[in-house]
């Protein structure tokens, strides 16, 4: 075929396109046809990757749903710690404790969402204590945010039962959703009966500003292999601190709630690499060193960047239109199977970013594209994620955008814990991360 038949079809195709719907000149070709059907369509899956493991960036963690709770001490993601801070709310205004009341318990519970949790249920020592520094609703809170609080209030050795929602718990003669449950210290809190101000009742600004909130943690260590992150329901109507007590006439109980529209409240994460000795390796190297072994983890922890150095000179012939960009991303399989269970699943969906070396993780035009389009979800059958990112690479090929390489990350990070271990980039291995492009030459 000659070149100028081939310009005549070309052209003419992209006229009728053109008629249905005006396009920018990176996005010409994208995707009119699958690649396998367009003229003279040509294919690579030679692009360079060079794939590293880089820290990811703290989060915006404040309001959040589900807040995160626990220690797992993974084998491959060495230890990840999460913690909660919450302030609460006064569940009526001016109580009425009765003549000499005195504390029978004072009970925190934290209703689990919806039986969800990463990792193994293994015991864990939850604490409690008073948060001593000032939290705002108003505020923005990240994961690497530390807040002051005070001495020990309560604690618990248990075996988180994070139950489907549909089950309930029993507490005496009565069902709860399935719940944390932490007995409190009785001397401090004696004091909400019998030693507050009455000013202290009558509202929550002034609740809060003597009461500021709890700080909730998993205080043990958990053996390699054990341990979980638990999915907490930190808005519930059950999450709240009882105080069950009597006084000379009646025994009943007042509690202390944590409204979603007045308190303020945010997880603080902690990852600890020092056993993770891949990881730390990279972390600790240059990005432009090639890795057979990468990590994406949530929870600002790490991140995988993925650079493609040569991508202008595989196409230096000429201009070329992309049909195809496929992104293909290998899970590596004896990071799923390490615990002899699937309590270590890779995450159920990626996201594929511009490395942009200021922003950090930018979105791609392809993701405007919707979620069908560009993809990310995990494949369990084939044990991959596979993004279409065919705008962005004609982009770069344009010179409209810089060649930044990627950033792959989780989805919902702030909310989530699942982690995944992918192939890198490197030609040597069999199973590698690769990137597919059909591509129209107009030379």
């Amino acid at each position: 075929m000659t070149k100028q038949l081939r310009y005549f079809l070309f052209l003419s195709l992209l006229a009728l396109v053109i008629s249905c719907k005006k396009k920018t000149p990176e996005n010409i070709g994208l995707p009119i046809l699958p690649g396998d059907d367009l003229l003279d369509a040509e294919f690579t899956d030679t692009v360079t990757l060079i794939t590293h493991t880089v820290l990811d960036d703290s989060l915006k963690t404040d309001e959040v749903t589900p807040l995160l709770l626990g220690n797992m001490n993974d084998p491959i993601f060495g230890v990840t710690k999460s913690s909660i801070f919450t302030q609460l709310v006064l569940s009526k205004t001016n109580p009425v404790f009765g003549t000499d009341p005195q504390l029978d318990s004072a009970v925190l519970s934290v209703v689990y969402s919806a039986g969800q949790y990463y990792g193994t249920l293994y015991p864990q020592k939850f604490k409690v204590y008073e948060v001593t520094e000032q939290l705002y609703k108003d505020s923005t809170y990240f994961s690497n945010r530390m807040v002051q609080y005070g001495t020990e209030i309560g604690s618990v050795y248990v075996t988180p039962e994070p139950n489907p929602a549909t089950d309930s718990m029993m507490v005496d003669t009565l069902k709860y959703p399935p719940h944390l449950r932490i007995t409190l210290d009785k001397d401090f809190f004696q004091k909400f009966l019998t030693d507050k101000p009455a000013s202290f009742y009558t509202g929550n600004a002034a609740f809060q500003s003597d009461f500021k909130g709890l700080y909730i943690s998993s205080a043990s260590g958990s053996p390699v292999g054990q341990g979980s992150i638990l999915y907490m329901d930190i808005t519930h109507t059950y999450s709240r601190i009882t105080l069950f007590y009597h006084n000379e006439t009646d025994t009943t109980s007042y509690f202390f709630g944590i409204a979603s529209s007045t308190c303020a409240r945010f997880s603080h994460f902690e990852h600890d690499y020092s056993s993770a000795a891949e990881i730390t390796a990279q972390i600790n190297s240059g990005d432009e060193i090639q890795k057979d072994k990468v990590f994406v983890q949530p929870m600002a922890g790490v991140r995988t960047k993925v650079t493609m150095p040569y991508l202008k000179d595989l196409f230096k012939k000429g201009k070329i239109v992309i049909n195809k960009a496929e992104l293909i991303l290998p899970v590596d399989p004896a990071s799923i199977s390490v615990s002899g269970s699937d309590s270590l699943s890779p995450h159920p969906k990626l996201v594929a970013t511009i490395a942009d070396s200021v922003l950090g993780p930018v979105i791609m035009p392809d993701y405007f594209e919707g979620a069908t389009y560009f993809g990310g979800e995990y494949d369990e059958d084939k044990m991959e994620y596979r993004f279409n990112i065919a705008r962005y690479i004609q982009q770069v090929l344009n010179g409209t955008k810089q060649n930044q390489g990627l950033y792959i990350i989780t989805n919902a990070r702030p909310s989530t814990a699942n982690r995944v271990q992918l192939m890198g980039g490197s030609s040597s291995l069999n199973n590698r991360m690769r990137l597919k492009i059909t591509y129209t030459p107009l030379y």
